[in-house]
């Protein structure tokens, strides 16, 4: 008589994104599977994604959209792309809109229905969920691992997948705690600095500037080279700037600030022309209005917040009329309005960022498994891995392949 074969008991830690699609893809591969997170529920930081509506995926995700270890997401995101994305919350009763830009949310526009399909899925798969359970250690032993719960508290499971997240947004729980856990197994990191995040500039027209919205490009310099640079929209504030186009070029102003350089933020305020064709329309309004004051000429050019400001920036008086602009007034004026540049102080840290830029390095990972190189049997997924994306869905979609890849992985039975 054969022995009946014991389902592979897998953990997964963190239940974020990562993580609760993870546990889905063992359970459903057959694993017996218990769920670990430190918050009282699951899926805090999936709450507050896109606005509160859940930016779930963008359908033209692909390697060239993450920073780290691209390897990882060559290798991943072809068996769990986009398409795959979307086919798993529709089956799961999430209907699902695209937008601009290719970005997909649901389409009731509510980021907690994605999160309760994905409870559904849990239930119906059998995973057990502990909530307010922090794993405070991480033990390789001959046969699995060993789970310290706090209290001296201790489980055995077999393989464990680690998805605790980053160390962006630590108000919804995220303080880097699997970087320790990975680090007492061996691991080494990529160091973490915070990416998607609004940027701190020096500037005396901030608090004149806040408040200005519009859609234009966003471009870094450190060093004299151009690191980064994106279009969409821009949001002046007190601080400095935010909007997707400066939180798309803020990861490399987060690393230069880090080697102790001095990043420089361009901005160009009219992106579908360049500085001789918008020479040309000053010219032309400057002709056609010679009455006009010089704040007057650009009143309908740009968003009005930003006249006065931009003015003030080159000791242009803004009630000169605009027949006595001279042509290198004009010129002066159309560099500024398509490159306006602030030098970049800081970040406005962790708080404010949405995603951690590094983590575990991933050339320590197996690629087509996501199983660590140092401590076979575990397996990393999301975030805590040294893998970033741009903004629009993108990170999300790294957190479901990799999850689905980690926790299929973790599921399958030992050679």
């Amino acid at each position: 008589m054969t022995s009946e074969v014991r389902p592979v008991r897998v953990a997964v830690i963190g239940g974020g994104a990562a993580g609760l699609m993870a546990a889905v893809a063992a359970a459903r591969a057959g694993a017996t599977v218990t769920l670990f997170e430190a918050n009282d529920r699951v899926g805090r930081k999936l709450l507050a994604t896109g606005n509160g509506r859940c930016n779930l995926t963008n359908v033209g995700a692909g390697p060239a959209d993450y920073h780290g270890a691209r390897a990882l997401v060559e290798a991943v995101l072809p068996g769990f792309g986009p398409a795959d994305a979307v086919a798993f919350f529709e089956a799961e009763g999430l209907a699902t809109v695209v937008e601009d830009r290719g970005r997909v949310f649901p389409r009731c526009g509510q980021a907690s229905a994605a999160l309760d399909v994905l409870r559904f899925a849990l239930d119906e798969a059998g995973v057990e969920v502990r909530c307010g359970a922090e794993v405070t250690s991480l033990v390789r032993e001959p046969d699995g691992f060993s789970l310290g719960l706090g209290a001296g508290a201790r489980l055995r499971l077999d393989r464990v997948v680690l998805a605790t997240g980053g160390r962006a947004a630590p108000g919804t729980g995220s303080r880097g705690q699997g970087y320790v856990l990975a680090a007492g197994l061996g691991h080494t990191l990529v160091e973490p600095v915070p990416a998607l995040v609004q940027l701190r500039l020096a500037s005396p027209h901030l608090k004149a500037l806040a408040g200005a919205r519009f859609e234009g490009r966003a471009t870094l310099h450190v060093a004299g080279s151009v690191e980064g640079s994106a279009e969409g929209e821009v949001l002046f504030a007190d601080y400095g700037a935010s909007g997707p186009a400066v939180l798309s070029v803020s990861r490399d102003a987060a690393e230069a600030l880090a080697r102790g350089e001095h990043p420089r933020l361009e901005v160009n305020l009219l992106p579908d022309r360049d500085a001789e064709a918008v020479s040309a329309e000053l010219k032309r309004r400057a002709t056609a209005h010679p009455a006009r004051t010089s704040s007057e000429l650009l009143v309908g050019l740009v968003h009005k917040r930003l006249i006065l400001p931009l003015l003030k920036d080159l000791a242009l008086p803004h009630d000169r009329p605009a027949g006595e602009l001279t042509p290198a007034d004009l010129a002066d004026l159309s560099r500024l309005l398509t490159a306006w540049t602030f030098e970049v102080t800081a970040t406005t840290g962790w708080t404010g960022a949405q995603v951690t830029a590094g983590g575990v390095a991933g050339d320590e990972v197996n690629p087509d498994t996501l199983e660590s190189r140092k401590a076979p049997g575990l397996f990393l997924a999301g975030e805590v891995l040294d893998v970033d994306g741009d903004s629009g869905g993108y990170n999300l979609q790294w957190a479901w392949a990799s999850g689905w890849v980690a926790g299929t992985s973790a599921a399958a039975p030992a050679p």
